[in-house]
């Protein structure tokens, strides 16, 4: 997190992991997203999702913004019970545009995540972060809710629709199903065609998306529960406790137990 002026990061893709919100502060700037140039202005909010291969083609001399650069991990803690509109809205519309007053709150909003960052414990601070973001963006869905029913938007690529229906099954059935065929055949196309797709956009394996799906839903049941690990192994639909932990722990580097301590 940080005020940047991108002065070095012009023309050339932006590192930007897996997620990255941006609230411009002053000037200007013109950033190519989905291979289509936008104009960012102060005031204005870019959230860069992990496909957005975002570009700097040009920024004004006193351009400045805030930025959020967010792990895969902690986004999708983030991300978690936002609509899938919120995505279909963003990629015709990526560079949102607030009123006066939502400007006034979005810099009330900043100012509370700056002090947040500085002043909290390494214990507190991403946990606070997490909520904090979270609830900005479960905000901006439900605005844009509101007009994305009036509102014309361009057609999703096939396989843009692909992914979007994917993590949807995943948040739905990876507590139950593990196996790369179920989410396959649920699309209605084959794994390899599903492995394709995921590569070309996500470069990542349907099986490595469906693990870190079941690893996230872990962590929450291991950090809001005092379930007995043998219960969670059944919930999560593990063929045993041991199994269970040693997939934890090929993930993540710790036990289950030593992440719930």
């Amino acid at each position: 997190m940080g005020l940047t002026s991108l002065q070095d990061k012009t023309i050339r893709p932006l590192e930007t992991g897996y997620n990255t919100l941006f609230i411009c502060q002053t000037g200007w700037a013109v950033v190519s997203l989905y291979n289509k140039k936008h104009l960012l202005r102060a005031g204005d909010v870019l959230n860069a999702n992990w496909d957005m291969r975002p570009v700097f083609l040009k920024v004004s001399a006193d351009f400045s913004t805030y930025y959020c650069l967010m792990a895969e991990s902690f986004f999708y803690d983030v991300f978690r019970g936002v609509s899938g509109s919120f995505c279909d809205f963003t990629y015709t519309y990526p560079v949102l545009r607030v009123s006066s007053e939502q400007s006034v709150q979005l810099s009330a909003w900043l100012q509370q995540l700056v002090w947040i960052d500085k002043n909290s414990s390494d214990r507190t601070r991403n946990q606070l972060v997490k909520y904090y973001m979270h609830s900005l963006f479960i905000f901006i869905d439900a605005e844009l809710q509101k007009i994305a029913s009036v509102t014309p938007l361009l057609p999703m690529p096939r396989a843009m629709e692909i992914i979007r229906e994917f993590g949807s099954l995943l948040e739905k059935y990876s507590t139950t199903h593990h196996n790369v065929s179920f989410y396959a055949d649920k699309l209605s196309i084959t794994p390899y065609y599903l492995s394709t797709v995921t590569a070309e956009i996500m470069q990542e394996t349907p099986k490595g998306l469906i693990d870190k799906q079941v690893i996230q839903e872990m962590k929450v049941i291991l950090s809001t529960t005092n379930a007995p690990l043998k219960t969670i192994a059944e919930q999560m639909n593990f063929e045993d406790v041991s199994y269970m932990c040693r997939f934890f722990k090929r993930h993540t580097g710790i036990s289950p137990s030593e992440f719930r301590k």
